[in-house]
């Protein structure tokens, strides 16, 4: 039965979609960047896999007449990204932060180049299949520069994701990395232009390449560059990205592509350099990378992985010997770029440490190894063999980043541990994390922790956090220093609000996987005495203290107090029910707190007993336990109700009526600790009627 062209491509579509998000989503859970899970998608549906469980499945889905079509898509994805690695490539940031990085950068090529090329003399006559070395140059050439690449945008969604970026290891590994793609993609068009080379010829023809090559690029700085900055300021004088604007950058990009590959130095080169000669650091650019991105990376780069993992046949190597091969590969790719690029770290001044985590970072492959090897297959100078043997390098080098980084460099918060040693001298002073998910949040909860630390400015700290997950782009882009302004908009309207009032607030922004147990590493090591968040209403369900909100009060080395507020203005009348636990008493010292040299507060401490017990034993020990939290001087007075009731949720509720706000203790009595964990109503937190403070003592 024959099926259209056009159903088997939106089914392979669908598919490869599919699957690429699911892979990439399970090893994020362990961990990996979301390419290396896109990679491993690809293979999937490949002959090493589909195509070996269920060969007529794979056969039906991925007929042979239909992988060109899909090639070509996956082409022109490819295009596009290499667009976009050149536009965030900053020649400002290089020269910033060039010297210790340029020499790092260099001998993370070179080594590695060098290694591969002698790889290659040993490799060549076993598995190259070419017995009269009809392309050992262009071979041994195309190796040495597969080993050196660095993948620019996989190694800045490491950094940002383990917090990196603001160290000197990150700033080193970042600036080596980006110089790193520019001389890779250099050496490639060498080695392009040298595996076309027809010797029938002559050596003149390599050489006019290479000269239509260097004219190439200058025309593209010297003509082309004027021509978008001309763009920018007709974007900027409309306001926004027209589609004439659009049209014209892809215009742009696909005539430079053609250009390149006219000269015989491949297509991404010319897609690539289009990307390096765009204005920086602009809106401009920024509205041109969120129009690309969402198509390049979710749709056209996943057929570029299913593409490659079509080409990988790993039944090739399935013979002892081939994976011994492999192994060797795997080996020289990383001595010769962690040991190039940790050697040179270590001599231009960085410690053993530092220069080893540079190492490994510099190691990361992805998805430029890819590109650069389905280059190599195409141009003959590689074959299937070797293409596999060299994929299987590229996933395990990645994949191994992260947990190498973790083993040398096991501090994820590196860049606050630096910080604690200015908190060692505050260690007195009452702090306060406020951890901010929602901006419209931030100025209450500063508010109520203001209030709690107390009025004397020598005597409390601040602390404003907001912490965000990393976003698929990420995994994609060459830059991260545009997303640090994201990061501090989200704080933006907390700490418009601390200078209005007066407040000293500490803004802290980090790009997290686990927000539960950042914000607990946060705590800990800036020695906070109360972690205070707000609460969110959950999408399914109705136990408002789940979630986030539930792994941080039972994991914080911290107390904890969850703020829902409601309208406040003001506590003037404060509620704290009492029951005798530990959390009853942090309820009793955060009133206490908030009364302290304020006037006109008036604080309540209710006790709840059964019917007929009357004024019993244990409301004695409410009133003591009340009277020892309020003994500061300046203290407001107390007023303590013994109230009969069955139910001390329905007390508390009906009592709350009278007051602007109420301050409980998590615990069994009042449907916060035992329903925490279950799916029981919490009904105090959900129909108090006014605005409600709920604190958990932290117990070490």
């Amino acid at each position: 039965m024959h099926t259209s062209p056009l159903l088997i491509l939106l089914v392979q579509i669908a598919l490869i979609l599919v699957l690429s998000r699911v892979m990439g989503w399970l090893v994020s859970l362990v961990g990996q960047p979301q390419v290396v899970g896109e990679m491993i998608a690809g293979i999937m549906l490949g002959p090493s896999l589909l195509g070996l469980l269920a060969p007529s499945v794979f056969i039906t889905l991925f007929p042979r007449d239909s992988v060109e079509t899909l090639n070509i898509l996956s082409q022109l994805g490819v295009i596009f990204f290499l667009f976009l690695i050149g536009l965030e490539f900053d020649f400002e940031l290089v020269r910033r932060r060039g010297g210790a990085a340029m020499v790092i950068s260099a001998s993370s090529i070179v080594v590695p180049f060098i290694i591969g090329v002698g790889l290659t003399f040993y490799l060549y006559p076993r598995i190259f299949d070419d017995p009269k070395h009809r392309h050992f140059l262009a071979s041994a050439l195309f190796m040495g520069a597969a080993i050196s690449i660095t993948a620019f945008p996989v190694l800045a969604r490491i950094l940002t994701e383990r917090n990196l970026h603001k160290t000197q290891v990150g700033a080193i590994s970042i600036t080596g990395a980006a110089v790193n793609d520019v001389l890779a993609w250099c050496l490639l068009a060498f080695v392009v232009a040298v595996a076309q080379y027809d010797p029938r010829r002559g050596p003149w023809a390599a050489v006019g390449v290479a000269m239509m090559a260097g004219a190439y690029v200058m025309l593209m700085f010297v003509s082309v560059r004027p021509f978008l900055e001309r763009l920018q300021i007709y974007y900027d004088r409309q306001g926004r990205l027209t589609p004439n604007i659009v049209a014209a950058i892809f215009v742009c990009i696909l005539m430079s592509a053609y250009a390149t590959e006219r000269i015989g130095i491949h297509a991404l080169f010319g897609a690539f350099v289009m990307g390096c000669v765009m204005p920086k650091g602009s809106r401009f650019v920024r509205e041109i990378t969120d129009k690309l991105e969402d198509y390049t990376v979710i749709l056209l780069l996943p057929l570029f992985f299913a593409y490659a993992g079509l080409r990988t046949d790993l039944r090739t190597i399935f013979h002892g010997h081939l994976w011994g091969y492999a192994a060797l590969v795997v080996a020289a790719a990383c001595i010769g770029k962690i040991g190039g690029a940790a050697a040179a770290s270590r001599l231009c001044g960085q410690s053993w440490r530092e220069s080893a985590a540079i190492g490994i970072l510099m190691n990361t492959r992805g998805l430029m190894e890819l590109i650069i090897l389905t280059v190599g297959l195409s141009l003959g100078v590689i074959n299937q063999q070797v293409y596999a043997i060299m994929v299987i390098m590229a996933v395990v080098t990645t994949a191994l980043t992260t947990p190498l980084l973790q083993l040398v460099y096991p501090d994820r918060l590196f860049g606050i541990e630096k910080a604690s040693l200015a908190a060692q001298a505050l260690r007195r002073a009452y702090c306060v994390l406020i951890p901010v998910s929602d901006p419209a949040s931030g100025g209450p909860l500063l508010r109520m922790a203001a209030a709690i630390a107390g009025n004397n400015p020598e005597e409390r700290r601040l602390l404003a956090l907001h912490l965000r997950r990393p976003t698929n782009h990420d995994a994609y882009r060459a830059s991260v220093e545009p997303e640090l302004q994201q990061e501090e908009s989200s704080l933006a309207p907390l700490l418009v609000d601390a200078r209005k009032d007066g407040l000293t607030v500490e803004p802290i922004t980090l790009t997290s996987i686990s927000v539960p147990d950042d914000i607990a590493a946060v705590a800990r090591v800036r020695q906070v005495n109360l972690v205070l968040m707000g609460f969110h209403k959950p999408v399914i369900g109705h136990a408002i203290l789940g979630g986030t909100v539930h792994s941080v009060m039972t994991h914080a080395p911290a107390d904890v107090g969850i703020f829902v507020n409601r309208g406040l203005d003001g506590a003037r009348r404060i509620l704290v029910p009492y029951l005798g636990s530990a959390h009853d008493r942090l309820a009793l010292d955060i009133a206490s707190r908030l009364g302290r040299g304020t006037t006109g507060v008036q604080i309540t401490v209710l006790h709840v007993v059964a019917p007929n017990r009357g004024d019993s034993a244990q409301a004695l020990g409410a009133k003591n336990a009340a009277d020892r939290a309020f003994t500061e001087p300046g203290q407001n007075p107390v007023l303590m109700r013994i109230v009969e009731h069955a139910s001390p949720v329905a007390a508390i509720l009906e009592a709350a009526k009278e007051f602007d706000l109420v301050i409980i203790g998590v615990g069994e009595e009042w449907g916060l600790e035992s329903q925490v964990f279950g799916f029981r109503p919490q009904r105090i937190a959900q129909d108090c009627p006014v605005s409600l403070l709920i604190v958990r003592k932290h117990a070490p």
